[in-house]
């Protein structure tokens, strides 16, 4: 022992060595622990960040936890990325609805998004009102209603459902189910803005390049996360020198509004107007409907295709990540969860199919449209659930107008951000009890089978206050038509030792895709 501390007093270098390991070690230690985000001098949150890239969301979601559902984020010092972190359901009750007016999307948001332009997703204040009257009256047309679910039922049985029986038939191997999805959701949210079928899903077009269109909207997608990630000045600079990520989101803009133009110049051509004059009540699509809304005398035609385009691009948008997200998790779910793909099926087994369509060498298959689909409501729940753990749109995010104080009294000052993380909010104990984590579709079923309503401040997946979703029943209704179809004419297999994660992104899509076997069903 004397040996060792005269060592030591004569070479005081490998004390200190000693010393700082150890006290690294216990850092590295301690920091493994902490799931609340430390903020660093200089730096601030950002190692947290970092040290979670591969798993951003439910790092996010353990902080949350932590910290009893709200935390404020601090960026890097000068980089204004401070922000109001919550999955509290009684802030999302006073921010989106009883204090709406006091959070407003915010200019920088509008930025990040300005892909759909200055569209309803990303207007303010008089903008935005103006915009929800007329889509409020769109949507709640029964002409446009009744086109979109027959459109939905008639794209599932003249693209989807030949689609995997072809691919049951020659793909042994498995296919990208999320990119099957991507395809079907582009066809049915296109034929429902246009009126015209894009076929992307098509037998013919099943081993070619998505389309262009359907490209662009999952480039602008990655873009917005980045820019969501990297400080303001950052992806500026990039856009500015027209490099990068922003490089390719101005190429994905240019081609969207080469296909949504086009089809605006068209309604306008006379030998389109000829043949839509001969039509009873005209066009039911979205964009015939918007046309045919009153013209403000003070719009110029260069404001009104304007905003036509904004109206349309953020449709697709809204209507087609919905599907891909919620279908592609409900199947993944389905896949890990036989008992409640075999209770489904014995519902749908109950139901009387609406058509059928012949498939590619495999006989007839059945297809289910919204109507006979009205009384299944264990599928609904299912999607309801499904929702729940892999919400579409993982976080919704505001900007205070002015000083407010949230319900738990966390103060909130003017221009402050707040990200209200919708993935968090399925996985709280607090909210959906012990079992959060578990899937349960029968948390949505009352006693006598029926379809349980969950407050929209504590199921959040389609926003909450005057902001609701107009399109939730529609969507919801597309879910189920296809998730019916596939489940009642063909067996989905995940393919063995594929892992399934979700990827940080302003979109819910997987990190690796989702590969997945398809089986015709012997008895459906």
């Amino acid at each position: 022992m004397g040996a060792l501390r005269s060592f030591l007093l004569s070479y005081p270098e490998f004390l200190l060595a000693a010393l700082c390991f150890l006290s690294l070690a216990a850092l590295r230690r301690a920091w493994r622990r902490q799931l609340a985000p430390v903020s660093w001098p200089v730096v601030g949150m950002l190692p947290f960040v970092l040290a979670n890239l591969g798993r951003l969301l439910d790092a996010t979601t353990d902080a949350l936890r932590e910290c009893g559902c709200t935390f404020v984020f601090r960026g890097p010092w000068l980089a204004r990325a401070d922000f109001l972190v919550t999955c509290d359901p009684a802030a999302v009750q006073h921010c989106l609805a009883s204090n709406h007016g006091g959070y407003d999307k915010g200019r920088d948001f509008a930025e990040m998004f300005d892909i759909v332009g200055d569209g309803m997703l990303v207007a303010d204040a008089a903008s935005w009102a103006r915009q929800r009257h007329v889509a409020a009256a769109v949507f709640g047309n029964p002409a446009f209603r009744s086109f979109v679910l027959s459109t939905m039922a008639r794209q599932t049985a003249r693209l989807l459902v030949p689609f995997l029986d072809h691919a049951a038939a020659t793909s042994p191997g498995g296919v990208e189910i999320e990119d099957v999805f991507m395809r079907y959701a582009l066809d049915v949210s296109y034929a429902s803005a246009f009126d015209a079928d894009l076929d992307a899903l098509s037998v013919a077009a099943a081993s070619a390049p998505m389309p262009p269109i359907g490209q662009a909207t999952r480039v602008a997608s990655e873009a917005a996360l980045l820019r969501h990630i990297v400080p303001v000045w950052w992806w500026r600079l990039l856009r500015w020198l027209n490099v990068g990520a922003e490089r390719r989101l101005a190429e994905a803009k240019a081609v969207l509004d080469e296909f949504v133009y086009r089809e605006i110049a068209k309604r306008k051509s006379p030998s389109f107007l000829a043949v839509a004059s001969g039509r009873q009540g005209g066009g039911s699509d979205l964009l015939s409907l918007y046309m045919a809304w009153p013209r403000d005398p003070g719009v110029t035609d260069r404001q009104r295709d304007q905003f036509l385009r904004d109206s349309a691009v953020g449709y697709m948008f809204a209507a087609k990540d919905l599907i891909v997200a919620a279908l592609t998790w409900l199947f993944y779910i389905l896949c890990t969860h036989p008992h409640v793909e075999a209770r489904i099926l014995d519902e749908l087994k109950s139901l009387r199919p609406t058509a059928t369509v012949a498939a590619t060498g495999g006989g007839e298959h059945a297809v289910f449209d919204a109507g006979a689909l009205q009384p299944a409501s264990y599928l609904h729940a299912a999607v309801l659930e499904t929702l729940r753990l892999f919400p579409p749109a993982p976080f919704e995010e505001k900007e205070a107008v002015g000083d407010d104080v949230l319900p738990d009294c966390t103060k909130v000052t003017k221009g402050t951000r707040v990200i209200f993380c919708i993935y968090a909010m399925g996985r709280m104990e607090q909210i959906w009890g012990s079992d959060c984590h578990e899937f349960r579709p029968e948390r949505w079923l009352s006693d006598v089978g029926r379809v349980r309503h969950e407050p929209s401040h504590k199921f959040a997946v389609f926003n909450c206050g005057p902001r609701s979703c107009l399109g939730k029943n529609l969507g919801l209704s597309n879910i189920k038509i296809a998730a019916a179809a596939i489940l009642y004419n063909f067996q989905v297999e995940l393919v063995d030792s594929h892992v399934v994660e979700p990827q940080n992104s302003v979109v819910l899509h997987t990190k690796n895709g989702m590969r997945v076997r398809i089986k015709r069903r012997k008895a459906a």
